[in-house]
């Protein structure tokens, strides 16, 4: 999905520069106002039509899963992750893959990024550490390995060192 999500961007924006080239190329010519205004209405509303038709293909595409429904079987182990300038506090750091797993997301400071990193440093979940307020992120590990969690915010001098570790083993 993100390779297509990159082609269509890359189409996209070729398509938009081939428009600003020949604007740019054929600026200097003249033409009656009437015949450019009507034929600038009929493109326009060509346009917005077909993004309009567009938008709820992709709408339809990428949305059509939402709610994403909970993997795994049970009920779901709990983590209480608390960020801190700077560190992460986790009261557990061992969970099963393949079980899905409520991780309850506050700060005792400031805002903080919570991201949860795969072994290869891609980001596999996220959400907001907010003072007063507790995110809860739905995630189940479908591979065992070490995993990070790292700040997706910057929060101060030290927030380059603010990481954590979840170990999740097989089930």
């Amino acid at each position: 999905m993100q390779e297509l999500a990159w082609y269509v961007t890359l189409a996209v924006v070729a398509a938009i520069a081939a428009v600003f080239i020949r604007v740019a190329m054929h600026s200097r010519e003249g033409a009656p106002y009437e015949g450019v205004q009507h034929r600038a209405y009929r493109i326009r509303a060509l346009l917005f039509w077909g993004l309009l038709v567009a938008g709820a293909g992709v709408a339809w595409l990428t949305l059509r899963e939402l709610p994403y429904a909970a993997a795994g079987n049970g009920a779901p182990q709990t983590v209480n992750a608390t960020g801190y300038q700077w560190y992460w506090e986790l009261d557990r750091d061992s969970l099963a893959a393949g079980q899905p797993v409520e991780f309850r997301v506050t700060s005792a400071d400031v805002n903080h990024g919570f991201g949860i990193y795969d072994e290869n440093t891609r980001l596999v979940a996220q959400t907001q550490a907010m003072p007063g307020y507790v995110n809860r992120l739905h995630h189940t590990f479908a591979r065992p390995g070490t995993y990070r969690v790292m700040c997706l915010e910057y929060c101060g001098l030290a927030h380059h060192e603010m990481l954590a570790e979840i170990t999740v083993t097989a089930p």
